[in-house]
């Protein structure tokens, strides 16, 4: 039988603080992430104070996490319910992104999701077809109310063009 054998981790804070930053040059991370793929080298304590020094530097920011996994998940065209979970799951605490949900037309963006997904006009789909289209919507992170007034908004859509 394999016995995997592995390295016992680093307590280098040093070396901890250049693994930070090489991980943060390549793209945002949230505090929760960057801390837990130190861990995977490093001791708590090790990854601890180079998350420290990150953040005070400012070469960690939350706020700046937020704004681009929000942009990312709008652009996607995923609702505002869907876009709070992926944020807890990340670790990012709602006052970094509640304001941007707050902002945002959900109907037009769950339109722009019905306009992509339909094929065809909407009023020329069967009830079975509208309704599937509504539940895909609706898993995507959009209320109800949102997710019947994108599909009037589409609808009216379709018929201008």
């Amino acid at each position: 039988m394999f016995v995997r054998r592995t390295k016992p981790k680093s307590d280098d804070a040093a070396a901890a603080l250049n693994a930070a930053l090489r991980i943060l040059t390549r793209r945002e991370y949230s505090k929760l992430e960057l801390y837990n793929k130190l861990l995977e080298r490093y001791t708590k304590e090790a990854a601890r104070q180079a998350l420290k020094k990150c953040i005070e530097e400012n070469w960690q920011s939350e706020e700046r996490y937020a704004q681009m996994l929000f942009n990312h998940l709008k652009n996607s065209l995923y609702g505002p319910k869907k876009i709070a979970m992926q944020m807890m799951v990340k670790g990012v605490k709602p006052e970094f992104y509640q304001q941007y949900i707050d902002e945002t037309n959900w109907c037009e963006v769950a339109a722009s999701f019905i306009k992509k997904k339909a094929s065809e006009s909407i009023k020329n789909m069967s009830f079975e077809d509208r309704q599937k289209l509504l539940s895909s919507v609706a898993r995507r992170g959009f209320s109800n109310s949102d997710c019947l007034e994108a599909l009037k908004t589409a609808s009216a859509s379709f018929s201008e063009d």
